[in-house]
């Protein structure tokens, strides 16, 4: 993109599509669907593209095919037999060699792989398949090799248009630029080609390989090439709202990545820099993220040695404590709502449960555990509960949420225009600083 004025240009569009970066999606033309918009998840639809608060463990597991392997080695190097895996795998090999018709042994291991995690009745431990584990872990990683930038797709046209691009990106050091009409990609019509292998073509490659696009631009058709490379996702995004001759910080998460800490930190920055003397922070369907991400971000608000939030495993409970003084020191707002879960929800309850901060909005989600993950050689990842964790005072969150200390619903006039003077929520949290700021 050549300003940040075609990115933020592109913002309301995000919101009526289903863009997602690098990842072709269907466009949605139309305002149609409020309920779509008005963003409010259902329990039974938080499923594996919610991220959940993860401490994540990578862990390549060799595959259980044609393995003889029947034992482990304790810590001391010892041998310890296990009698149940050896009747697994002997069960596998029995099923792969003597059923009658024709089975796909990768489909074999992880129909098995599939069936341990569902065994575990949590809707939290799941099986992800290769794609969705790398759409997965692209988000909580908060960076990926690609393009960068934002294309969409038109199923009845059949064209890719590039709606936005980012700042330092492969996209932008190639030359591409926003209204670009893609329409071969290596040499190759998209007419002839589906979704899932346009998606393919450009996602899939190893850093620095290249990519040869044929655009329309104004009528003119060009070749372009680029360079797959890494491409940052922003998490944190903030801008400054004046009323009443006070400058407010408004501060959006959208999930807790690698990667968000950091740009948390350049953004308070800035906003304190223009002139913020309080803060909204905006976690509304902020699904989670990292434990250690929200941790950091705790932190800055709260004192040395105020808890955070507590875990629980089978065995140990432990408080997690601040491990420094508080940078951050001035009135702040929470904005929640029934999409914020887990990592969102230990923000917000650290906050208000050692500060007495305000949330404003509606009851978060209630996800009180904590998920670990492995990645399989496959490429797939299965995640599964590890722990429980509870508020500052010992409070279990989980199936329940946390209520609002200020309860209020969105209008209906904001999902038609999306403005920040038609977000009731907003408003609200910007007068209770204000107020705050009086005090």
């Amino acid at each position: 993109m050549d300003s940040n004025k075609e990115r933020k240009s592109t913002r309301k569009s995000k919101k009526k599509e289903e863009v997602i970066i690098d990842k072709i999606s269907e466009e949605q033309l139309t305002k149609n669907d409020k309920n779509d918009k008005k963003e409010k998840i259902s329990k039974n639809s938080f499923n594996s593209i919610e991220v959940v608060v993860i401490m994540v463990i990578t862990a390549l597991f060799g595959a259980l095919i044609g393995s003889a392997v029947t034992y482990f080695r304790d810590n001391n190097g010892i041998k310890i037999y296990n009698k149940d895996l050896q009747e697994l795998i002997s069960t596998y090999h029995s099923v792969a060699e003597d059923y009658y018709g024709e089975v796909d042994s990768e489909g074999l291991l992880e129909a098995g792989i599939k069936g341990m995690m569902e065994y575990l009745n949590d809707p939290y431990s799941s099986y992800l398949d290769s794609d969705t584990s790398e759409e997965f872990n692209e988000k909580l990683e908060g960076e990926y090799i690609g393009l960068g930038a934002e294309i969409a797709y038109n199923s009845k046209e059949k064209t890719l248009t590039i709606n936005a691009i980012f700042e330092d990106s492969p996209a932008q050091k190639s030359g591409l630029k926003v209204g670009d009409l893609i329409y071969k990609i290596e040499d190759k019509d998209i007419t002839d080609l589906t979704l899932n292998e346009i998606t393919s073509i450009i996602k899939n490659g190893k850093e620095g390989s290249i990519v040869k696009l044929d655009i329309k631009r104004n009528n003119e058709e060009l070749t372009i090439e680029f360079k797959r490379g890494k491409v940052e996702l922003t998490s944190v995004e903030g801008r400054i709202i004046e009323k009443d001759g006070k400058k407010v910080g408004i501060i959006k998460i959208d999930i807790f990545a690698k990667n968000s800490y950091d740009q948390f930190k350049k953004v308070e920055k800035s906003l304190e820099e223009q002139g913020a003397t309080s803060l909204i922070l905006d976690v509304r369907n902020n699904s989670g993220g990292f434990l250690t991400t929200v941790k950091s971000i705790a932190e800055m608000f709260l004192n040395k040695k105020d808890v955070i939030f507590i875990v629980k495993d089978k065995k140990t409970e432990e408080k997690q404590l601040a491990g420094k003084n508080k940078e951050i020191d001035m009135p702040v707002a929470i904005l929640i709502n029934g999409g914020s879960a887990s990592a969102s929800e230990i923000l917000a309850s650290a906050l208000n449960e050692n500060l007495g901060t305000e949330l404003v909005g509606l009851k978060t989600y209630g996800k009180g555990s904590v998920q670990k993950t492995k990645v399989l050689s496959s490429g797939a990842t299965i995640k599964y509960t590890t722990q429980k964790w509870m508020t500052p005072t010992g409070k279990s969150i989980d199936g329940k949420g946390i209520e609002p200390t200020i309860e209020i619903e969105q209008s209906e006039k904001y999902y038609d225009t999306l403005k920040d003077e038609d977000d009731a929520q907003l408003q609200k949290a910007i007068e209770t600083v204000l107020k705050g700021e009086s005090q």
